[in-house]
C-alpha cells in the first residue's frame, strides 16, 4: 500500500498532466482557427501552434512515462544511495565518533540517559575487557558519585586535642576534648547544614548516609554524659564565603541538632566556601578518631595536633577510595608541638576517611612492667 506521501504526488502528477494536455489542445484549436479567419490573424506572429504542441506532448508523453518509469527510477535512486553510504560509511563512522570524542556535550541532544548509560558501560566494558565487572563498576560509580548531591575541593581539616579539665586525668571517664575544624569549597551548597550528635548506633547510620546531614557524630551513654550534653557535641561556628552564619540548637530523644540555613544570596550561588568548627569529647581508652568524607572529595588534608596529652605515640590510617598513595607528615611525640599529617591529591569517593590511632603513654609504662616483673600465681 501506497504512502500518503506517495498517493499525493500521483495526484499532482495526474492534476499537472491533465491540465498540461487540455491547454495544449486549447492552444492548438486556436491556431487553427486563427489561420482560417481574418479577425485571428494577429495570432500568426505568436508561436501558439508550438507552445500547445508542447504542452500536449508533455502531457500524454512525458508525464506519461514518468508513470510507467517510477519504480525503476526509484529503484535506481536507491541503488545509488547505497553506493554513496557504501564509500562513504567509515569517513561518517569516523567523523561521529570523533565529533562524540571531542565534543561530548552534543551527546546529551541525541541520546537519552540510558542510552548513555549503555554507552559508558560497553565503553568500559571494552577497556576493561569484561562486561561484568564493568556493569558493576559503573553501577557503584553512579550510586557514589553521580547520584551524591554535593561535591567538595581543597578539602581541610585541622584537630586539637587537649585533656577535659571536668573529668579525671586518667582511668576510666577520662577523656580529650577534640577541637575540628573544617574548611571545603562545596558544590552546590546545601541550603540547610545539619549537625547532630546522637546517642542510638542506628540514627547515626541513617544519619551518617543521609546525603543532607553535614557533620553526624556517634556519643554513647558513658558515665553520666549522653549525646544531648553541651560538653559530649557544641558546634562553635560557621561561616560560608567568610560570612558567620546563625546557628540554632535542638535537643531530641536521641541527642541534639544544630542547624544553619543560608540567606538566599548564598543559596544562588554554584559554588562556595563552607567551614566549621565544633568541638566533641572523645575517651582517651578509646584510642581512635575518625574523620569520615560524605561526599565525592578533591584534593584531601587532614593534620592532628595532640602535645600535653599524654600520648606515647600517634598513628593514620587511612581508608580513601583512591588510586594514589596519600603523604604523610609526622612530628613525634618529643616534639614541643607533635603531629601528623595526611593529605590526598585528587579525588576520593565518598565513605571514605582516616583515622587517628593513638597510644598513651601509661599504657608503655604498665606493658614494660609487666614484662619486667611478670606475675606468679
Amino acid at each position: 500500500m501506497s504512502s500518503p506521501l506517495e498517493r499525493l504526488y500521483k495526484t499532482k502528477l495526474a492534476l499537472l498532466a491533465t491540465v498540461a494536455t487540455v491547454v495544449g489542445i486549447a492552444l492548438m484549436l486556436l491556431a487553427h482557427w486563427a489561420v482560417g479567419t481574418a479577425d485571428g490573424a494577429w495570432l500568426n506572429n505568436l508561436p501558439v501552434m508550438e507552445v500547445g504542441s508542447a504542452l500536449f506532448t508533455t502531457g500524454l508523453i512525458a508525464i506519461f512515462f514518468e508513470y510507467i518509469d517510477q519504480a525503476d527510477a526509484e529503484t535506481r535512486a536507491n541503488q545509488r544511495l547505497r553506493k554513496v553510504l557504501a564509500e562513504e560509511a567509515p569517513a561518517i563512522r569516523d567523523a561521529v565518533v570523533d565529533g562524540f570524542a571531542f565534543a561530548p556535550e552534543s551527546l546529551t541532544n541525541v541520546a537519552s540517559k540510558q542510552t548513555l548509560d549503555r554507552i559508558v558501560e560497553n565503553t568500559l566494558g571494552i577497556q576493561l575487557g569484561d562486561k561484568e565487572l564493568a556493569a558493576d563498576a559503573y553501577r557503584d560509580l553512579k550510586e557514589q558519585i553521580i547520584g551524591a548531591r554535593q561535591r567538595q575541593e581543597d578539602a581541610h581539616v585541622s584537630v586539637a586535642l587537649a585533656p577535659w579539665k571536668n573529668g579525671p586525668a586518667t582511668g576510666e571517664g577520662s577523656m580529650f576534648v577534640a577541637t575540628i575544624s573544617w574548611e571545603s569549597r562545596v558544590t552546590p551548597p546545601n541550603p540547610v547544614l545539619r549537625f547532630s550528635c546522637v546517642s542510638d548506633l542506628d540514627t547515626f547510620r541513617e544519619l551518617s548516609a543521609d546525603p543532607t546531614s553535614t557533620i553526624s557524630w556517634y556519643f554513647p551513654h558513658f558515665n553520666g554524659l549522653d549525646a544531648r550534653s553541651a560538653e559530649v557535641f557544641e558546634l562553635v561556628q560557621v561561616a560560608v564565603d567568610g560570612k558567620t552564619q546563625s546557628i540554632r540548637r535542638s535537643l531530641r530523644k536521641e541527642g541534639q541538632v544544630f542547624t544553619c540555613t543560608l540567606d538566599d544570596e548564598m543559596k544562588a550561588k554554584d559554588k562556595v566556601t563552607v567551614s566549621y568548627t565544633y568541638r566533641v569529647l572523645v575517651q582517651r581508652h578509646g584510642h581512635t578518631l575518625h574523620l569520615d568524607l560524605s561526599q565525592p572529595t578533591k584534593d584531601f588534608r587532614a593534620e592532628l595536633w595532640y602535645g600535653d596529652c599524654g600520648i606515647r605515640r600517634m598513628n593514620v590510617i587511612d581508608y580513601l577510595s583512591g588510586p594514589r598513595q596519600p603523604r604523610y607528615r609526622h612530628l613525634e611525640a618529643s616534639d614541643p608541638s607533635p603531629s601528623v599529617e595526611v593529605a590526598y591529591e585528587g579525588w576520593t569517593f565518598p565513605k571514605g576517611g582516616v583515622a587517628f590511632v593513638w597510644v598513651l603513654g601509661g599504657e608503655i609504662a604498665d606493658s614494660s612492667s609487666l614484662q619486667t616483673h611478670p606475675k606468679h600465681p
